[in-house]
């Protein structure tokens, strides 16, 4: 008697669809959250490596557009580009400008080097392509190395170092002299 009844208890339940709905989002939900938090991170980061490319853009076209410059006003140029990263924090950004010599045989070496951190480029550091090596001319590079750190779920996804370089030619001379860079 009591298997008879358990039994037909459980056909009941089967054929109750009244609460299947909810069963379904309970089971959707948790998949549901992870995509909307990982597409909401996705489109962050490609925000802040967009920051990261217009703020090295705008550090070599600055920077390239003096004829003479001072350590001075080549922070003040880093400064500005830091300030195209807002709303990102740029406490843990390397801005690096370097200009580059070629010689009458189209060699690099540093003329000189400057960045927000003290971190300057060395000529072991230098890796131009050849293409843009034009012996007796001078070219200007920046770089930035951002450190991203997500606002949300920061320990499943990690931080995540974006780079960027940029090569471009002073603009209204053959260099950019700076006498007290080094």
């Amino acid at each position: 008697m009591i298997g008879a009844a358990l039994l037909t208890r459980l056909r009941g339940l089967a054929r109750d669809r009244r609460a299947l709905g909810a069963v379904e989002f309970a089971m959707a939900a948790p998949f549901m959250i992870l995509l909307y938090i990982g597409g909401a991170q996705l489109m962050d980061a490609i925000s802040a490596y967009r920051k990261v490319v217009l703020s090295d853009r705008t550090l070599a076209d600055v920077t390239t557009q003096y004829v003479t410059i001072t350590q001075a006003e080549v922070d003040t140029i880093i400064d500005g580009a830091r300030q195209v990263m807002s709303p990102y924090p740029t406490d843990d950004t390397t801005m690096i400008v370097t200009q580059i010599k070629f010689d009458d045989k189209g060699n690099p070496s540093i003329d000189w080097s400057r960045s927000n951190d003290g971190t300057v480029m060395k000529a072991s550091d230098l890796d131009v392509p050849t293409n843009i090596a034009v012996p007796d001319t001078y070219i200007v590079l920046s770089q930035i190395t951002y450190h991203y750190k997500p606002r949300v779920a920061a320990t499943l996804i990690g931080p995540i170092t974006f780079t960027d370089h940029i090569y471009m030619n002073p603009r209204r001379s053959n260099s950019v002299a700076c006498s007290d860079c080094t």
